[in-house]
């Protein structure tokens, strides 16, 4: 027995009516039944979007599936057109690595609002109605949804170092070099480490903690941990401040306005990584040469910007790769 897809091109002339006839009621049941009825298919399930139809199907082999597929469906939704010159078809590992690819959006028919593994999971209980979901596709839809969850956690792991290239990059425009620049990281929180460990590789070396316990790896001195009552002297010696909420109450107007009198006209950047409560008081932002960035700031400037969108379709390649050879095994 041979895994299979067929799809029909979504930028072909038939899909529209397709998806229209295919809208009524019963119409995609008529598809399942049709399929599972065949006597060289052993399981099958249709998967349809707003932008995508795809019939993932387990066969005999020897079985030309694409014709088979493709006439069993324009047979089943009254489809004028012939449809084996408007579609596409993978099989094997190949019909496994197409829908990991458009569970992870890399595609040619990706969508951007497309959830292509809740798709799959809709596709699954009228399949078991008619007994056409078996162990194959059972384990192809696990794989799916293990790959989905993989992917969501990368991702939030991307938008905490994309923000944190960002910090660095507000840095560089902030100060001409960043080799003698003194930073004060306060907070215990992903994104504080996200921006610590950018500016580290932007080549700033000396930090100093509240709240936090680590050094960035390579710092090119010891990074001590400040004590609150430290606080003010730190921030006064600091040149770059990332905070964010609960290590030490909110650093108001006040104590920034002090710690710029004691920078006697150097400049200070503040950024306030905080998702609730503020972690810096908003009003600082007035204060000559205190520059002031929230966290919504850093997600604007982070949107469209190049080490935000670097490497992030390689990686989903490689993690597609990667959940195509762990489901090869299963196929052998």
């Amino acid at each position: 027995m041979t895994l299979v897809m067929v799809g029909v091109n979504p930028r072909r002339a038939p899909f529209l009516p397709l998806s229209a006839s295919l809208a009524g009621e019963g119409a995609l049941g008529a598809v399942l039944t049709a399929l599972a009825g065949h006597r060289s298919v052993a399981e099958a399930l249709v998967l349809a979007t707003g932008e995508r139809f795809e019939v993932y199907a387990v066969v005999e082999d020897g079985v030309d599936s694409y014709d088979l597929v493709l006439g069993l469906l324009g047979s089943a939704a009254n489809a004028g057109a012939d449809l084996a010159a408007h579609g596409y078809f993978a099989e094997g590992a190949d019909a496994a690595a197409h829908l990991f690819a458009a569970v992870a959006a890399i595609d040619e028919f990706a969508a951007a609002d497309e959830d292509m593994a809740a798709a799959w999971c809709a596709g699954v209980a009228p399949a078991r109605a008619r007994g056409s979901f078996g162990p194959r596709l059972e384990a192809l839809g696990d794989a799916a949804r293990a790959l989905a969850a993989r992917l969501a956690a990368a991702d939030g792991a991307e938008t905490a170092d994309a923000l944190g290239a960002t910090v660095a990059e507000l840095a560089r425009r902030v100060f001409d070099h960043l080799d003698r620049r003194q930073v004060l990281a306060v907070g215990d929180d992903g994104l504080v480490a996200a921006a610590v460990a950018a500016l580290a590789q932007a080549g700033v070396g000396r930090f100093s903690f509240v709240g936090a316990a680590l050094a960035p790896h390579g710092a090119a001195q010891a990074s001590p941990v400040v004590s609150a009552e430290a606080l003010p002297v730190a921030l006064g010696n600091a040149d770059i401040v990332v905070a964010a909420p609960g290590a030490v109450p909110l650093l108001d107007k006040r104590a920034v306005r002090a710690a710029m009198r004691s920078r006697r006209g150097r400049a200070m950047l503040l950024v306030d990584v905080s998702a609730g409560h503020a972690a810096i008081d908003s009003r600082a932002a007035s204060i000559d040469d205190a520059f002031l960035y929230t966290r919504d700031d850093l997600v604007r400037l982070t949107q469209d910007a190049p080490w935000s969108q670097a490497g992030r379709a390689a990686q989903r390649r490689a993690a597609v790769a990667e959940a195509v050879r762990d489901f090869s095994y299963q196929l052998a």
